[in-house]
């Protein structure tokens, strides 16, 4: 970089008043799929004002007025993948639930290990358990131990090359993620994991958790909060764990907020064999035609996963103009067959619907967008027989441009163009994975992943260089997420070791005493 940069009053590394990005390889992921072997990008203040062939942004930057030139700040791109930043739409913060469940992790091997409770069509009763447990373990989460534990998984989304960030509930305070993704300054769109059911195993009737009107004035005070945001970087939603998680006057309470406040909603829908089953059995119909009858099967509609349903079904979803989010990357490893099993997802993007990528949330690590983008590109081809079925180009877009129309964020994120909101990934492409390649994107996906990611910037602000984060003591960031979670461990698990217990037991995956965290 070249050029002089004063503080910021956010905190966050200071903005140029214009910034060129210099001869890359540029993949912009708009709606013609425009690639410039050799372009530029210009941006002015937190927008681009120009992108494509190095001469035709050389203009632009002509035309630059005297102040702007004497603030310009130059970023060398060559032998660079520019990209828009990745839009990672589904996403959960499971990182305080990486601690010891009855003093453990989990054993170096990996021979014993039995199913999971999403594997072989999943076990409903204890994913709606798991639902529970996992939500107690929220409200039982300390202030401090709930920012220090949002500030390291924001981080690792932001080191993977995400820019904008959609929660679809998570394992903590959602004030913490926000202010989080504040001091971090990355996009998010934050919800509060709401639910007031539990269906339990071998029951027909669900059980009341919560108070409704309670669970729908958390969303609504995170909804204002949000409003009320004047970085432009803060969003919130509504959104639901799972069917069997939330009553019908829940379910109708989030469509309500989801219509007031003009936002979408997203849930995990058709997205386990046995779902069906169990939502009929305590609910008298399937889980989309819940959600119709809730009034949430609309185009506001973000349907997470969403890989089982009839033909009438299918026909209501495509009626509605619903949004698919799924995590190909995440399924093999869970157990899940959301791709492959009912081939429905490829199909839906066949027919005109929406379909776009996200890495879930895990216990344990999962993959990042890059590794999501592979997962696409390989197995939608092979499905098909055809590898011109998904080209490497629209993986990106499903990672980018198609990502952030599920969060509604489309017309200031999701690809280069100019107007929109410089966020931007440049990725190495000048080693012998890429030697005499002309396709960069494609060598990306095939041998390169997440740890490639080398500089990331949100609003013309270079949050990540040379793969570090400069305005953020990244030790420092670590050793207080590893803290919370000693302290947090000392006592969070009791109140949610039922319904817990449920998802692990009889499991060797967590065993007693091995892998424990870190002192």
């Amino acid at each position: 970089m070249s050029g002089p940069a004063g503080p910021d009053p956010e905190g966050l590394p200071a903005r140029p008043p214009a910034l060129l990005i210099r001869g890359g390889h540029l993949c912009t992921a708009d709606a013609e799929a425009r690639v410039h072997p050799t372009g530029s990008v210009l941006v002015v203040d937190d927008r681009i004002a120009a992108v494509g062939p190095d001469g035709d942004v050389a203009e632009a930057v002509a035309r630059l007025t005297p102040g702007q030139r004497a603030g310009l700040r130059t970023l060398d791109a060559r032998s660079m993948l520019v990209m828009p930043g990745f839009v990672n739409n589904h996403w959960h913060d499971l990182f305080a639930v990486r601690l010891p469940f009855k003093g453990a992790l989990r054993t170096p091997q990996d021979q014993a290990d039995e199913p999971g409770f999403m594997a072989l069509g999943g076990d409903i009763a204890k994913v709606s358990g798991g639902f529970e447990g996992f939500r107690r373990l929220t409200d039982a989460l300390e202030p401090e131990e709930a920012r220090a534990v949002a500030r390291y998984a924001l981080w690792t989304q932001l080191r993977s090359g995400t820019t904008t960030l959609g929660d679809v509930g998570s394992v903590n305070r959602p004030e913490a993620l926000a202010d989080a993704a504040l001091d971090l300054g990355i996009r998010c769109s934050v919800s509060a994991w709401v639910g007031d059911i539990h269906c339990g195993p071998g029951t027909t009737s669900p059980e009341r958790t919560r108070d409704t009107d309670t669970e729908l004035e958390r969303t609504r005070r995170l909804l204002d909060r949000c409003a009320a945001d004047r970085t432009g970087r803060l969003r919130a939603w509504p959104t639901a764990p799972y069917l069997t998680n939330i009553s019908d006057e829940l379910g109708r309470g989030l469509a309500a907020l989801s219509a007031e406040y003009g936002v979408p909603f997203a849930t995990h829908v058709g997205a386990l064999r046995h779902e069906a089953d169990a939502v009929r059995a305590h609910f008298g119909t399937t889980p989309l035609r819940r959600l119709d009858r809730l009034g949430l099967l609309n185009d506001r509609l973000m349907a997470v996963h969403c890989a089982f349903a009839d033909a009438e079904e299918r026909r209501m979803l495509l009626d509605a103009g619903v949004h698919i989010s799924h995590s190909p990357a995440k399924y093999g490893p869970n157990g899940e067959s959301a791709l492959t099993e009912t081939g429905l997802i490829p199909e839906l993007r066949r027919s005109g619907l929406d379909v776009s990528l996200s890495t879930d949330g895990g216990v344990f690590p999962v993959m990042g967008m890059a590794e999501e983008m592979r997962a696409a590109w390989q197995m939608y081809n092979e499905m098909a027989a055809d590898h011109t079925t998904l080209p490497a180009s629209e993986a990106l877009a499903m990672a980018t441009r198609i990502a952030a129309r599920g969060l509604g964020w489309e017309h200031e994120v999701g690809s280069l163009e100019a107007g929109k909101q410089a966020d931007l990934v440049l990725v190495p492409v000048d080693d012998w994975r890429y030697l005499l390649n002309p396709r960069p994107l494609e060598a990306y996906l095939a041998l390169g992943g997440t740890r490639d990611v080398h500089t990331v910037l949100v609003a013309g602000r270079v949050l990540l260089e040379n793969g570090r984060t400069p305005h953020l003591d990244e030790d420092a960031l670590r050793d207080a997420y590893l803290r919370a979670l000693r302290s947090f461990s000392a006592r969070g698990l009791g109140v949610a070791e039922k319904d817990l217990s449920a998802l692990f037991d009889d499991n060797p995956r967590l065993p007693a005493r091995a892998g424990t965290v870190p002192a």
